[in-house]
């Protein structure tokens, strides 16, 4: 009976001086080591941060056509509803008045549309001249404005990628507002025609493209609403959400009804809500305009999608899965057998995938599971997994001295 109580109490102080030894090693004398049961390689991977909101097709805009009953007595419509018109065709035509007082406005209408056409003309010269320059580059000048207020809006502190895309959506915009002037010259160009030529008849054309919503038989404006030919979508933001989003954003528009995946860019988003109130929260719409050789033949207005918005991006990105980092550092498993703690910084989440934006390269090895047992500068050891390697892998060796080697492993420790 003494016997054992001494090896029970020879048993219990051995294990409490070791255990003190390890705790008092602030040198890290006492080799220690970290057994590690699953690892896994940083890969490169394309990420992004998206924000996936509802929406529905619908017309890109309605243009309204007045009569002034001034100018003169009303004689007949040309269309009905539900016609399909080009720029150019007629939609009414009426007796005027008083002729020279017709002709005066009609010029004066004529030098404003001019005005308005020199103005984007210069507008898509100035922005075609401007370079985007490089993501490290602080010398040019930013461009500022709002694309929906026909103003420049690229600045310096966006990323080239981002700055290019609003560019170029600019530069759509543009040229459809510069198309929408010349047709209202050519309109209102005829309408002064005609009327030197009859002397008291005016036929106005349609400066628009699209389908004929309504018209007024009693003459209450607008006379006619035409619907635009161009379809868009459109959605709504809350109020943290409008905070994340901007105009030229990427954004794929997954069309429910017809399967359909349709690429865009958030054309404007309202910087009022539909609603100003106490109680509730405020909702801020939103409207995407597809790119210029989206397939839209098959789409209608009223078909529902999902707009995945994307804000931001890394192609070729170096990402772990979550499960491998542990508040913003990983555990990176060295060539010479070295469990290391290294400090990480992260950038985009998605799909479990984080991105390693500082701290982990391509291909380094880091450390899953627990990490209670984890010691920084431990060697560490890990299982011999045999399914990932036969004994052809093991016992078979180019090394002409693998057999030494193999026994020098066994008696190393």
């Amino acid at each position: 009976m003494m016997r054992r109580r001494i090896i029970l109490t020879a048993i219990v102080l051995f294990i409490g001086v070791n255990i003190l030894l390890v705790f008092l090693d602030d040198e890290n004398k006492i080799d220690r080591k970290s057994y590690i049961k699953d690892w896994a390689q940083a890969f490169e991977a394309d990420v992004a941060d998206k924000l996936v909101k509802p929406g529905v097709i619908a017309f890109m805009q309605e243009n309204q056509v007045y009569f002034d009953k001034t100018l003169g007595s009303f004689q007949e419509f040309f269309v009905k509803e539900g016609n399909q018109i080009n720029p150019g065709d007629p939609l009414y035509s009426y007796t005027v008045t008083n002729y020279y007082e017709t002709e005066s406005m009609l010029m004066q209408e004529t030098e404003q549309i001019n005005g308005d056409i020199t103005a984007i003309q210069s507008a898509i010269t100035q922005m075609n001249s401007y370079r985007i320059p490089p993501s490290n580059s602080s010398n040019s000048i930013p461009l500022e404005g709002d694309l929906s207020e026909g103003n420049i809006i690229i600045e310096n502190q966006k990323e080239p990628v981002e700055a290019e895309m609003m560019k170029e959506q600019y530069l759509i915009e543009k040229e459809k507002e510069l198309d929408q002037k010349n047709a209202q010259l050519d309109s209102i160009q005829a309408q002064l025609d005609e009327l030197r030529t009859t002397g008291n008849t005016i036929t106005v054309e349609s400066p628009y493209e699209g389908t004929i919503k309504t018209v007024s038989t009693s003459l209450s404006d607008p006379i006619i609403t035409i619907e635009s030919a161009q379809l868009h979508a459109e959605g709504e933001l809350t109020e943290q959400e409008r905070t994340t989003i901007e105009q030229g954003m990427a954004v794929a528009v997954q069309v429910t009804e017809k399967e359909a995946l349709v690429e865009g860019v958030i054309n404007e988003v309202d910087e009022s809500p539909k609603a100003i109130q106490v109680e509730g929260e405020s909702v801020y719409p939103f409207n995407v305009t597809f790119n210029e050789d989206a397939e839209l033949n098959e789409l209608l207005p009223g078909y529902h999608a999902n707009l995945a918005i994307t804000k931001k991006e890394s192609l070729g990105a170096t990402v772990l899965f979550e499960d491998t980092v542990f508040a913003n550092s990983v555990w990176k498993m060295t060539n010479e057998g070295k469990l290391m703690k290294q400090s990480i910084e992260t950038g985009i989440y998605m799909d479990r995938m984080q991105e390693i934006t500082k701290g982990v390269n391509t291909g380094d090895w880091v450390a899953e599971g627990r990490t209670g047992q984890f010691r920084h500068g431990a060697t560490f050891i890990t299982p011999l997994k045999l399914n990932q390697n036969t004994w052809n892998d093991v016992v078979i060796a180019d090394a002409p001295n693998w057999g030494k080697s193999f026994v020098i492993g066994l008696l190393s420790r």
